[in-house]
């Protein structure tokens, strides 16, 4: 027997349009709720709602519990879905509707819990992530899993380019998830393996600056993850503190070189410097605070062949 459903969303991050999408389109939302320090999703929601009737509920840090509290009652909500809501759901508000709260974490379960999933799949040089759906209960990404899709991470891939590949593959259990909503009460799931479950906190400075004794494709995958997220990996040169966002392979260097040594810095041959394992890094875009720049145009702000980037 078919059973009505009614969603209150909760997110704040693009990542979860796809799937929000899959409920829109069914008719399936109550409300959706974003933060208020957020203004482009709630710019975005307004757009993908303007042929919805469905209403947009900004909270605060603050509010938000009462505000949850309240249009779980005025909507008729009976399941909560969160897809990158940055507060906690207690169990007052996670228990009051019917099918509970649902979670939509953008990284594997048990594997990778915490706030940053994507970076840490990139960090560990791990070969997949995924997207795992799992019920909430009061710890953090610790609910019984109800479904999960796993993609390779490609060597190109960086931090924007995974999670746009995980956003769009999260349309797939989030169509799933409704159709098992519609049917009955019970939501079928499994608990998470414990003796796999690793928690990541926030990436302290340290793990997201390069340091020269990494080997280039180590440096690569750090440069990668942080792109666009933290503008890139952070790398001390002169005593100046830069991004990298984008670097590639250019040969192998010379042994006499010590690693972090600049090899070039000029338009023809681009910014190359040593690394641990005696090969040639071409960093081909830096951040600096005046903006995204070719590597090379680092020689403008007096950065030279034959100075060296510091751990």
């Amino acid at each position: 027997m078919s059973t009505e459903v009614k969603s209150l969303i909760l997110c704040n991050n693009p990542i979860a349009i796809p799937a929000i999408r899959e409920f829109l389109f069914y008719g399936k939302v109550g409300a959706i709720v974003v933060t208020k320090r957020n203004k482009e999703m709630q710019q975005l929601i307004r757009s993908m709602t303007e042929n919805h009737p469905v209403p947009l509920l900004i909270v605060t840090k603050a509010d938000y519990k009462a505000r949850l509290t309240a249009a779980i009652s005025e909507y008729g909500i009976n399941v909560g879905l969160m897809m990158t809501f940055p507060f906690i759901i207690p169990e007052e508000i996670w228990s009051i509707p019917e099918k509970g709260f649902i979670n939509f974490h953008f990284g594997l379960l048990p594997e990778c819990r915490g706030p940053q999933p994507i970076l840490w799949h990139m960090l560990n040089n791990d070969k997949e992530a995924g997207v795992t759906v799992h019920k909430v209960d009061g710890g953090i990404d610790t609910g019984e899993i109800i479904m999960q899709e796993r993609i390779e991470i490609a060597e190109e891939d960086t931090y924007g380019s995974l999670q746009a590949k995980l956003g769009f593959i999260a349309a797939r259990p989030a169509a799933n998830l409704l159709k098992i909503l519609s049917f009955g009460t019970m939501v079928p799931s499994r608990p998470q393996d414990e003796s796999k479950a690793r928690y990541f906190e926030m990436p302290t400075a340290k793990e997201i600056t390069i340091r020269w004794n990494m080997t280039a494709s180590a440096i690569i995958r750090l440069v990668n993850a942080c792109n666009p997220w933290n503008k890139g990996a952070g790398a001390m040169v002169n005593n100046w503190l830069i991004g990298i966002a984008e670097a590639e392979m250019a040969g192998e260097a010379a042994d006499d070189l010590a690693p972090g040594t600049i090899i070039t810095c000029d338009r023809e041959n681009g910014l190359q410097v040593k690394t641990a394992d005696q090969k040639k890094l071409k960093l081909t875009i830096v951040y600096l605070q005046e903006g995204f720049f070719s590597g090379h145009r680092l020689s403008q702000f007096g950065i030279e062949q034959g100075m060296s980037f510091q751990d």
